[in-house]
């Protein structure tokens, strides 16, 4: 495998591609677009403004000179200590080659550096690649999340290394 590459998004250049790997999530996630319109409304204001605070992380993965994933999380979430992860996504041909292992040691090892002793994410329950993948990463269920009726929040802790 050729070397993994973890770098922050450079909005104006790479936005299209950020938009597309959220599409693709959703659909992956939901088994249809249905409700992404309504999903991303501002979502290039909000990364705007995000990639400026230092407890925002918009990270893209690259391999060579290809963008092959993206992540999106935060050092903070409404369980104090605890991050939030809102993204993890590669592209389909990357899937199932352990570099979504690196992404989950990226962001714990990020998180831990801004003090967090554990994350939380939300994941659609027929996501079952998905949720295998979260289980094998030690993220545990944690209770359904009330915004969105197929989806529930999981909870990791890390551990001292």
């Amino acid at each position: 495998m050729t070397e993994i590459h973890f770098r922050p998004i450079e909005l104006p250049r790479d936005f299209q591609t950020c938009h597309d790997f959220r599409l693709d999530s959703y659909v992956c996630s939901f088994g249809t677009d249905d409700g992404y319109a309504q999903s991303v409304i501002g979502y290039q204001a909000r990364m705007q403004q995000r990639l400026t605070q230092p407890d925002w992380f918009y990270i893209h993965l690259w391999q060579g000179e290809q963008i092959i994933g993206q992540l999106e999380f935060r050092a903070f979430s409404d369980v104090a200590g605890y991050g939030y992860v809102h993204l993890i996504y590669l592209i389909p041909a990357c899937r199932g080659q352990g570099i979504a292992d690196l992404a989950q040691a990226f962001i714990a090892n990020t998180l831990k550096r801004q003090g967090c002793e554990g994350a939380l994410l939300s994941v659609s329950r027929t996501n079952t690649r998905a949720v295998k993948h979260y289980q094998r990463w030690d993220w545990r269920y944690f209770k359904p999340n009330p915004k969105h009726a197929t989806t529930d929040f999981y909870r990791r802790e890390f551990t001292a290394e």
